[in-house]
């Protein structure tokens, strides 16, 4: 059994949120219970809106998959579009690596309305968006933090060296994904799936070369995240923010999802990238953590909403006809 079966398998999914809970706990415990469960009180009038946010950054990211569908996304009813969102979002939350879980879920919901070759094309086209997004609001999170001045001096460096992976992956994966005829790869060694590797390449040699809609949308979700963190920092602090704290925040979260990305949620990776760089936030190191808590609260709501989708909504009967991908001018 390989390494990448073992953190997909349920016993890997346990081991990964027993780690990230378990780093959880050691930072707050370090910090003191006491002292974060009070940051944590302070902001609890500020939660629902927190959780509304959170929501919204889910919306924009279900736009950006919808944009990669093309006009085929329009055949998708809205209802089964918001299920399937639901549903990867419960998915992200409790997998290792749970962005490309969540991604294959989702084609897997919508396949029969965009057919299975362009479900699965946008599930991989999505990756790059996330990552490209991720990137350009690093960049932007790299210039608040140099030009706040307050950071520790690895700060800079390691959000902008995100930056530039980020981007670089994303653009590969673009690149790749068109020209690399995965599809025929696939089909060469896997003969039952040979037809479907033919509609892959097609699928992905029509898109546009740069899905400008959908990393319009996506990065629209990250300036929502950083709305998010300034109503955060506004009530664990001092209740002054500005906007380049927000970005701040922003580019330490974005380097703990990085680094934790084989933990679900990210649990424990993100609490110790703002534990060792709240001081850039103005914040005590309690406060600051408590940020990292707060959104992993507000996220677990969406993931139980997603769960209880999952249960008690039943998918449609209707399958539609295959949509076939239109070739490449």
């Amino acid at each position: 059994m390989s390494l990448g079966d073992v953190a997909r398998s349920t016993l890997g999914r346990a081991i990964a949120t027993v780690v990230g809970l378990g780093l959880v706990a050691l930072i707050v415990r370090d910090l003191g219970f006491d002292v974060v469960g009070h940051a944590i009180e302070r902001a609890a009038a500020y939660f629902p809106f927190v959780v509304l946010l959170e929501g919204a950054i889910l919306a924009c990211s279900t736009l950006a998959l919808r944009a990669l569908y093309g006009d085929a996304g329009k055949n998708v009813p809205v209802s089964q579009l918001a299920r399937a969102a639901l549903v990867g979002y419960a998915v992200q939350g409790v997998m290792p690596a749970g962005r490309a879980a969540a991604e294959a879920t989702r084609a897997s919901l919508l396949a029969r309305w965009v057919g299975t070759a362009r479900a699965a094309a946008a599930a991989g086209r999505m990756q790059a968006v996330v990552l490209i997004a991720n990137g350009i609001v690093s960049t932007a999170a790299t210039i608040a933090v140099l030009a706040d001045g307050r950071a520790p001096r690895w700060l800079p460096i390691v959000i902008g060296a995100n930056s530039v992976v980020t981007l670089g992956l994303g653009g590969a994966i673009l690149i790749v994904a068109r020209r690399a005829k995965i599809g025929s790869w696939l089909g060469r060694r896997v003969k039952r799936l040979a037809g479907f590797g033919a509609d892959l390449d097609v699928a992905l040699r029509a898109e546009a070369p740069v899905p400008a809609a959908a990393i319009a949308w996506e990065l629209l979700g990250r300036v929502v995240q950083v709305a998010q963190n300034a109503v955060l920092i506004a009530c664990l602090g001092t209740g002054a923010v500005s906007l380049g704290l927000a970005f701040c925040a922003e580019g330490i979260h974005l380097v703990g999802a990085a680094v934790g990305d084989l933990i679900p949620a990210q649990l424990g990776a993100t609490e110790g990238n703002f534990r060792l760089a709240g001081s850039a936030l103005g914040l005590s190191h309690a406060s600051a953590v408590s940020i990292a808590v707060i959104a992993h609260l507000a996220q677990l709501v969406w993931v139980s909403v997603g769960a209880l989708v999952l249960l008690l909504w039943r998918p449609a009967r209707r399958i539609a006809t295959k949509v076939p991908a239109k070739e490449p001018q």
